[in-house]
């Protein structure tokens, strides 16, 4: 898995150099500075965040959903029988700011973000390879108020920490690639885990095929716990104007930062995939 990291990176920095012809055919404009844009579809990848974050003003609406295994046979209709769903909402506080709020049928949990952006690549008279951002964000595991009365309950137990910095570049006018440093704090540990703190870093890109359709990857390597399997998937990004349909497979059954990350344990080698699609649709709550 070293091996697999040090190629990556060597891969991402080998093409820091990519010439300002290649910038100009991603953004047209008449300014000094050029930024490319739309490094990804949307603000997810695919479980992950991006470093795409909604305008200033819009609020998105995003519905995931995810079936059982594909290995779960005729009898479930090859895992379509069950399914899990989270909503959210993402809206763009300012340029450089959004909020997200989002509940999810599987884990009971209710989570929240914010995504800052740092800084954008650009090139021209002012030169900067990467857009930054940072993404934090905090899990709610629900409980029943019944449960508020027992001797052993704690509030701050229920509570779980993802802070990321999101590095991105667009390589040229298709590809665009992102790292994923992260760092996860439980309050309580969860079954099967050994750290309060836990460490990994993902990694995850998007190709275009043509304006409407692009397919994208990601995983996220674990670096200090070996519980779990790195979750891996893939995905087919469809745009129709008003909506974003993601189609995608993956090992993890769940839409979480901390549950997709670190409490993965399903193999595609024994033929525990899940399909899903996520579906995000934006409004315009004000005008610029």
């Amino acid at each position: 898995m070293r091996f697999k990291l040090i190629f990556i990176l060597s891969f991402l920095f080998s093409n820091l150099s990519f010439s300002q012809e290649d910038l100009f055919d991603l953004i047209s404009n008449n300014e000094s500075t050029i930024y490319p844009e739309f490094f990804f579809k949307g603000t997810k990848i695919i479980n992950s965040q991006s470093v795409e974050i909604p305008s200033e003003g819009v609020l998105q609406f995003m519905i995931q959903h995810r079936f059982g295994t594909l290995n779960s046979g005729f009898y479930n209709l090859f895992g379509l029988d069950n399914s899990q769903v989270r909503i959210g909402f993402d809206y763009g506080l300012n340029k450089w700011l959004s909020i997200g709020l989002g509940r999810s049928s599987s884990l009971k949990a209710i989570d929240s973000n914010l995504k800052f952006r740092l800084a954008r690549q650009c090139s021209g008279s002012v030169n900067f390879p990467f857009t930054l951002v940072f993404n934090t964000s905090v899990a709610l595991k629900q409980f029943r108020f019944s449960e508020i009365n027992k001797p052993n309950f704690i509030f701050l137990d229920n509570l779980s920490f993802t802070n990321q910095l999101l590095i991105a570049r667009k390589l040229n006018r298709k590809f665009s690639f992102q790292l994923t440093p992260s760092l996860l704090h439980y309050n309580l540990l969860p079954i099967n885990q050994t750290f309060h703190d836990q460490f990994s870093i993902g990694y995850g890109g998007r190709y275009k095929l043509n304006n409407r359709l692009s397919v994208n990857f990601e995983s996220f390597y674990q670096l200090n716990s070996d519980n779990n399997i790195n979750q891996l998937s893939f995905g087919l990004d469809i745009e129709t104007g008003g909506h974003v349909f993601q189609l995608h497979v993956t090992n993890s059954p769940y839409m979480i930062d901390r549950a997709f990350i670190h409490e993965t344990y399903d193999s595609w080698f024994e033929g525990d995939i899940y399909f899903g699609f996520n579906i995000s649709r934006v409004f315009t709550l004000q005008e610029k």
